[in-house]
């Protein structure tokens, strides 16, 4: 079975890890400062695949330090934090006192809070000796709230479509590939910022091929048509405007509809005035730029709005909102939706009873329904008559 590429092109040093250039600044600052440290621990989140748990590994191997790695879901107890995490926080390094304690997905705690897991953790990192580096995907997380305020506490951001390219180049060079540019740029779009599945659907694809094409990627699947979610994700919860435009592009969404999600989903998303300023403001002035494509037909028009609405809503915020948003159908659409099932209904009743009222549908949905409905209302028995002579149900 061929290696992992994610492990053979594993970031050895601090040159290797891709972005997170303020990110790595910090843990090194962390870890040549400590003890001389104002919290003993850190922790590295942001979404997996983007290089926490690989900036520990390259530090500690660029400067040569032990690195002690634990997983959070080994901790069953308190007792076992404590004997676990305990110990290789107090007892000296095989090299001194060059150690790094890694404590990766710090999330795989779940549940044990009531038996005093997080606490456990807290009280070792209270009396360590040595620099924690803790890993978590949703550090905001209710379980977390107290070690919080224990930690520095540094995010990771997804790895930009441009750099998760230079990546994947670097690999087909060494792996002897050859390749299309559009292929690497749809597959690093496709991944949103994962550069650790980026690594790993290109070994897939690229398993007994010397030759990846823009049609390789449409054949496998990754390229797939994304939903208005995925979208507002983007908007809302990144800052990434390279990555959400090119996710916006397979949205079978026409843009004034797209709007209409934006300006649903605003008020949920922040909480600012200058924030709800900005974004409105924009979304304004996307809807004159599509009115002008509507009365003058110059298309051109189009990429203003497009900017306007989906980056100019998406960098109004000052900081991405932590709390989970269940995005909401705009109410305009589901009036819209609700009102066309009605009409379809009505046009269909129309045509069935068309030949025994000697009239044509459109007529009939013009001039009978109304009063059909108005008799259904105040003459229950004549209008289940009329029912029974037209045959409705």
């Amino acid at each position: 079975m061929p290696e992992p590429w994610v492990k053979k092109y594993q970031p050895k040093r601090i040159l290797d890890i891709v972005g997170q250039k303020a990110a790595l600044q910090a843990v090194m600052d962390f870890v040549r400062e400590f003890p001389a440290v104002r919290k003993k621990a850190l922790i590295l989140f942001g979404l997996p695949g983007i290089g926490k748990t690989a900036i520990s590994h390259a530090i500690a191997s660029e400067f040569d330090f032990e690195l002690v790695e634990l997983n959070a879901s080994d901790f069953r107890t308190k007792d076992s934090i404590i004997s676990i995490l305990g110990n290789a926080s107090k007892q000296a390094s095989l090299f001194g006192n060059k150690k790094i304690i890694v404590v990766d997905e710090i999330d795989g705690i779940s549940g044990q809070q009531d038996r005093g897991g997080v606490s456990a953790i807290i009280d070792v990192i209270k009396e360590t000796k040595f620099p924690i580096i803790i890993t978590a995907n949703d550090v905001y997380s209710e379980k977390l709230k107290t070690l919080r305020t224990y930690c520095q506490l540094v995010e990771l951001k997804g790895v930009s479509s441009a750099e998760v390219i230079k990546k994947l180049e670097d690999i087909c060079q060494k792996e002897g590939i050859e390749y299309e540019k559009q292929a690497l740029q749809k597959l690093a779009t496709a991944v949103e910022g994962d550069l650790r599945a980026a690594i790993n659907d290109l070994q897939t694809i690229a398993e007994n091929r010397k030759l990846i094409t823009e049609a390789d990627i449409k054949l496998w699947g990754r390229e797939k048509e994304e939903s208005i979610f995925n979208l507002l994700k983007l908007v809302f919860k990144s800052f990434d405007s390279e990555a959400m435009l090119r996710t916006s592009d397979y949205v079978d969404e026409d843009l004034d509809r797209i709007i209409l999600w934006l300006d649903q989903n605003i008020p949920a998303e922040y909480m600012k005035a200058e924030e709800y300023a900005f974004a409105y403001n924009n979304l304004a002035e996307a809807d004159r730029f599509l009115k002008r494509i509507m009365r003058w037909q110059h298309w051109r028009f189009l990429v203003y709005a497009r900017i306007l609405s989906l980056v100019g809503v998406q960098q109004a915020k000052t900081e991405v909102n932590r709390r989970f948003v269940l995005h909401q159908r705009p109410e305009l659409l589901l009036k819209l939706w609700i009102r066309a099932a009605k009409r379809r209904k009505a046009q269909s009743l129309a045509e069935n009873v068309s030949s025994k009222l000697h009239a044509s549908a459109y007529e009939l949905q013009k001039n009978f329904w109304p009063y059909y409905q108005y008799i259904s209302d105040r003459n229950p028995e004549y209008a289940a008559e009329l029912n029974e002579f037209l045959g409705l149900e």
